[in-house]
């Protein structure tokens, strides 16, 4: 296994895991009706940090372990992995943007409706984690599509 699939591995793991239990927990909060945008802040904070503590070291520990060079450079087969992958993972990226923003009315009437005394600050953190789950499902769609590439070659 090369070093960038095993890094793709650890980063859509990592990902699943903890930024699906921060989008479970906004989507709880939001079921609740009580979405607080300085605790949400914080708990992104927390889980970009520990994301971060646990890619870097597990993909160090990867390429120690299997004495590969961390960042070796691309050959061509890898190149076009990364191409596809990076093209399917904006694509998504991009369609889903223009998607969030042809529904804020609606994101804006759910605020209003839910949230009458802070209408305008509920819209802006559900449009704000929305385009954060945006980004993250184009970035574990593309580590997905990293590994498809791998595994399709291997």
């Amino acid at each position: 296994m090369t070093m960038r699939e095993k890094v793709a591995w650890i980063s859509t793991l990592t990902g699943l895991i903890i930024f699906g239990y921060y989008f479970w927990s906004v989507w709880s909060d939001f079921g609740a009706r009580q979405l607080d945008g300085n605790a949400l802040f914080w708990r992104f904070v927390w889980c970009l940090g520990i994301a971060v503590a646990i890619m870097l070291p597990a993909s160090l520990l990867a390429a120690w372990a299997g004495k590969q060079q961390f960042d070796p450079p691309p050959d061509e087969m890898e190149q076009g992995i990364e191409r596809r992958s990076n093209r399917a993972g904006l694509g998504i990226l991009e369609v889903s943007f223009v998607a969030i923003i042809l529904c804020t009315g609606v994101v804006t009437d759910i605020a209003r409706a839910d949230y009458p005394a802070d209408a305008a600050g509920a819209t802006s953190i559900m449009l704000v984690n929305l385009l954060l789950l945006a980004m993250a499902v184009s970035g574990v769609l593309r580590e997905i599509l990293i590994i498809v590439g791998y595994r399709r070659y291997a």
